[in-house]
């Protein structure tokens, strides 16, 4: 857990720590990093060998994803479960390894709801 403002003091300067999730009246709104990733895992779909159902349920499950994180308050429980189908169908087809990166930081993110993703990952 994080505690305290996020500001250090370091040789009479001070720094803010920055993340990628943002405090807004109340809820708390994915940030540039989180759809950064799963951008990149979008593009990265398009290059991974995968049969014609591999590639239609990845797509679906990062979709729901998307969606889950999109909106005002996001939906961490949502994001997780389809974050965890879109993973284990991935490792399935023996893609996932090519993702881990991104995949691990949305699941980071999710906190105990992205356990299953990194377990299937290893962490």
């Amino acid at each position: 857990m994080n505690a305290g403002s996020g500001i250090q003091y370091v040789g009479g300067h001070h720094q803010t720590a920055r993340r990628d999730i943002h405090g807004v009246a109340g809820h708390q709104l994915a940030g540039q990093g989180l759809h950064a990733d799963l951008e990149a895992i979008r593009s990265a779909l398009d290059e991974l060998r995968l049969s014609a159902a591999e590639r239609q349920s990845a797509e679906r499950e990062l979709s729901a994803v998307e969606d889950a994180v999109g909106g005002e308050t996001p939906d961490r429980e949502q994001a997780g479960h389809h974050l965890q189908e879109l993973t284990s169908g991935l490792e399935r087809a023996g893609a996932g390894a090519t993702l881990i990166d991104a995949l691990g930081r949305i699941a980071q993110w999710l906190g105990p709801l992205g356990a299953g993703v990194l377990t299937l990952f290893g962490h």
